[in-house]
């Protein structure tokens, strides 16, 4: 059974900032209870709070996860991530190995992109992009990649508000790249990959255009 603790870390991770009291609605909690767990749980690096000013009224403290906070609650991802890891380097050719190590981390993370599109593909299966995109959303919000989307007028733009390996992704940009790609492969349409965590962003996002028109950025690279 999941601990409260636990729970306020999930909710975080999932949904980012919270204050006592909207950890207190979801939670089923007193405000009280979830402060002092709140408490625990910046005294033991996990969590960091921030003062908020409103519109009216008093200033209210909201929580977020902390880079360790961050890292405990992706260690699902990271699992998820080294089992996809090996098959993709046992699937290597030798002509995949020849070219060198920054070449060869690509061609692995391009393989770990099309192990989780592989993974999800049966969970996509509307024709009409919105309705795709919905989907796709969905499928790899279990994943941590996603979060949300948001339709505009010309456009779909995702978010997710973490990071699901952010250690692997600092170190290496293949992994936000894979992510992309693994959307992309889903919807079966350009992806952009518009800001990252790993490089200093509060957010992941990509947009995908109505009209499937890349934006000049086939690649990967990071526009913002």
């Amino acid at each position: 059974m999941e601990s409260t603790r636990d729970a306020i870390l999930r909710l975080l991770a999932e949904h980012g900032q919270r204050s006592a009291g909207d950890l207190a609605n979801e939670l089923g909690l007193s405000a009280g209870s979830v402060r002092r767990h709140v408490d625990i749980l910046i005294a033991d690096g996990l969590l960091e709070a921030e003062l908020a000013r409103q519109p009216r009224g008093r200033p209210v403290t909201r929580y977020s996860l902390s880079n360790e906070g961050e890292e405990r609650s992706a260690a699902p991802s990271y699992s998820r991530l080294l089992e996809r890891i090996y098959p993709a380097l046992a699937g290597l050719e030798a002509s995949d190995v020849a070219v060198g190590g920054a070449d060869v981390l690509d061609r692995v993370f391009d393989r770990v992109a099309e192990g989780v599109a592989e993974e999800h593909r049966g969970q996509v299966t509307a024709v009409e992009l919105g309705e795709r995109v919905r989907q796709v959303t969905e499928a790899l919000s279990e994943e941590g990649i996603l979060h949300d989307a948001v339709e505009e007028d010309d456009l779909y733009r995702l978010q997710s508000l973490g990071c699901p390996y952010r250690s692997a992704a600092e170190g290496t940009h293949a992994a936000c790249v894979a992510d992309r790609r693994a959307i992309e492969l889903l919807l079966d349409a350009p992806v952009e990959q518009l800001r990252t965590v790993a490089q200093g962003a509060p957010i992941c996002e990509y947009v995908v255009l109505k009209d499937g028109v890349p934006m000049g950025n086939d690649d990967g690279r990071v526009l913002a």
